[in-house]
């Protein structure tokens, strides 16, 4: 029963892990960044950047990758940002899955002892 219930820990762990990448909308983060201060120019009536280049960046943590450039001054932007809530599920999940392998090794431990 340990050993189904660790096996079961380390798949749901590490399930919520990968989970945690695709519950992240890149776009939505890399619209809501704020314009950098060298994207203006002195004197220009507004700052348009082209649509923003959005990719998710595998990492150990949740991560996107904004890339804009700005016409205007020629200035090329791109920020790589840590999203802090997804992040933290897949910290959890990582947390749980080796929690999980704890106690899975554990078992095995015994069970070699009792042999």
């Amino acid at each position: 029963m340990r050993k189904t219930l660790a096996l079961f820990g380390i798949a749901a762990g590490l399930t919520v892990y990968v989970a945690a990448f695709f519950i992240n909308a890149p776009i939505e983060v890399c619209t809501t960044q704020p314009i950098p201060p060298s994207a203006f120019t002195p004197g220009a009536d507004g700052v348009v950047a082209t649509p923003a280049i959005s990719s998710k960046v595998w990492v150990v943590l949740v991560a996107t990758r904004c890339e804009s450039t700005y016409p205007a001054t020629g200035i090329h932007t791109s920020d790589l940002i840590v999203e802090w809530g997804p992040s933290t599920l897949a910290v959890a999940g990582l947390v749980a899955a080796a929690s999980a392998l704890w106690i899975w090794l554990g078992y095995r431990a015994d069970e070699a002892e009792q042999s």
